[in-house]
């Protein structure tokens, strides 16, 4: 199932296909149309503007604003990836994964996550080692998480939704050289568009009765018994995914036919951008495709006409041009009394047209909620505030928040299938006092990606600390940071070992001291006791220690 090839890329009928696929899948009139749709919407993306012009004998002048435009979405939705989060008092309890063990279930009252592995009093089968944030994550990161994403981000962004596949991999099937998985891998796959026919429920637009995929592929034949010679052959592959099982087909024969082990089908859709009342979404280039036809075509006449006038057609009138020489410099003599010669020249205004291909990139970008200055040549932005640049891009913010949406939920249904069928494949193991349900539950947070002053950002975190209007783990939650638990475990162990690098006081002196090399140290008052060293003494102010209270 993971070895279809991207046909889609030269714009041509052979490439994608449809005849094929309409004659081997039996696809009705309105599966047709939707090939179609996508078939020119992977052909404006890549560039390919003058399918089905017959007219060649004209310039044929292409601005591809389609791929910016996708790519820019594709940019500002995933830019800075996303994280993943599950309730703090299930990350990882009692979970294992393969021979490892992981239990938080020890637990500190004050931090409502896992306590100092150092505190266990010699327990190692509770030392904490992964959590399912952890597995999730590392699933993720196997399947080239980045590269992934924009895959996604393309395929929802030119056809409007996007099909990602969940399957287990065996350690006989997997690509394994270094022999990582010894217990087989979980797969997420992008599968493209035009190779996915769904069936939902005609009561239930949400639910997913039944899944054809169905692609080309290329098998050796044998066409001689004698010289053992073989053909490649293009046949239609198909796979028929329901609840309860799974039929493969292969030039229109049954190969296969066997029980679904999961349960569900384990195809999860991600809609770019939704419409009510349709089980597909819109693409980002359905309202700009016909804009940018108009401009090609436009500043294409424009190319004709000034190819005209670069190297102009001389007129003669009332004489024979038989006999003159043509080029440059050079002089007709002896032409009749009302002969008349003159090179063709532009009457009109050119500037108009120009003018009209400019109001046209303008609407290409007001509908498509890309700003002008997003795409190239904006204008120094070193004073614009904050709130000056979110309203600059207020467009693409307002579309993107929405595409968003549709991508978080499908991500989290994709982290589901993932739990589920590695507890049915015996990748992990669920603790018996956890349910379902809150076993799978998970958040997927995509940040946003408009560039943001950190340090004014950090001094706002700390003054809502202070006031306390806001916690540590609300704290790196809203910087991005992920597995809260353990970094706040590990700053804590930090503050207990090193004092001086969390109290400004301390770590003032600390410094003196790194500089002094050896030399007296300062003392911060002439009270210090009997050998105690600036930082011993701050530390006992601060705290209350080596006197039983602090010091008025």
């Amino acid at each position: 199932m993971n070895n279809f090839k991207h046909r889609y890329n030269s714009g041509l009928e052979e490439t994608l296909n449809i005849n094929g696929l309409v004659s081997a899948g039996d696809l009705t009139n309105t599966e047709i149309l939707r090939l179609e749709k996508i078939k020119e919407a992977w052909n404006f993306y890549e560039g390919y503007h003058w399918e089905g012009i017959d007219d060649l004998d004209s310039p044929q002048v292409t601005f591809n604003y389609c791929r910016p435009f996708v790519n820019k979405f594709v940019s500002f939705e995933f830019g800075k990836g996303f994280t993943i989060k599950t309730p703090m008092e299930l990350e990882g309890k009692g979970v294992t994964v393969g021979d490892t063990k992981i239990d938080t279930s020890i637990q500190d009252e004050n931090m409502n996550g896992v306590i100092d592995p150092d505190e266990l009093d010699g327990e190692p089968e509770k030392i904490v080692e992964k959590t399912i944030n952890d597995f999730l994550n590392s699933v993720w990161n196997s399947n080239n998480r980045e590269q992934l994403c924009v895959e996604i981000g393309q395929t929802k962004s030119i056809t409007g939704e996007a099909w990602v596949k969940v399957s287990y991999e065996s350690p006989e099937d997997a690509d394994d050289p270094f022999e990582e998985y010894p217990d087989g891998r979980m797969r997420i796959t992008c599968i493209p568009t035009q190779f996915v026919f769904p069936e939902f429920n005609p009561h239930d637009k949400e639910k997913l009765d039944a899944l054809l995929i169905m692609y080309p592929i290329e098998v050796k034949r044998d066409t001689s018994i004698l010289w053992k010679r073989s053909s490649v052959t293009t046949v239609i592959y198909k796979e028929i995914w329901t609840k309860d099982e799974i039929v493969v087909y292969q030039d229109k024969e049954e190969v296969d036919r066997m029980e679904n082990p999961y349960g569900v089908i384990p195809f999860v859709q991600i809609k770019n951008f939704p419409i009510a009342g349709r089980t597909y979404g819109m693409g980002d280039l359905d309202d700009i495709i016909p804009l940018n036809v108009e401009l090609n075509t436009k500043r294409s006449d424009i190319s004709e006409i000034i190819d005209y006038h670069s190297a102009p057609i001389t007129c003669v009138f009332g004489a024979k041009i038989g006999n003159l020489e043509k080029g440059a410099n050079k002089v007709w003599g002896g032409l009749p009394k009302d002969a008349k010669v003159a090179n063709l020249e532009l009457q009109g205004d050119l500037s108009a047209s120009s003018n009209y291909t400019e109001s046209l990139k303008t609407s290409m970008c007001e509908i498509g909620g890309v700003p002008e200055t997003v795409l190239g040549g904006a204008s120094a932005i070193s004073n614009t505030s904050g709130v000056a640049l979110q309203y600059m891009n207020l467009p693409l913010i307002e579309k993107t928040r929405v595409k968003r949406h549709c991508t978080k939920d499908g991500f989290e249904k994709i982290n589901k299938m993932i739990l589920h069928i590695s507890l049915l494949e015996g990748l992990i193991e669920k603790p018996e006092n956890i349910s379902k349900k809150d076993f799978l539950f998970n958040e997927v947070t995509l940040p946003d990606t408009l560039p943001k002053d950190e340090l004014i950002e950090l001094q706002k975190l700390e003054t809502e600390m202070k006031l306390g209007l806001e916690c540590r783990h609300g704290a790196l939650e809203r910087m991005g940071r992920e597995d809260l638990t353990k970094k706040l475990i590990e700053i804590d162990k930090e503050r207990a070992e090193h004092p001086e690098l969390f109290n400004p006081m301390l770590q003032s002196i600390w410094y003196q001291n790194q500089f002094q090399q050896g030399g007296q140290s300062p003392q911060l008052n002439s009270g210090m006791m009997n050998g105690q060293t600036p930082i011993e003494q701050v530390r006992t102010e601060t705290t209350g220690q080596n006197g039983g209270g602090s010091v008025q």
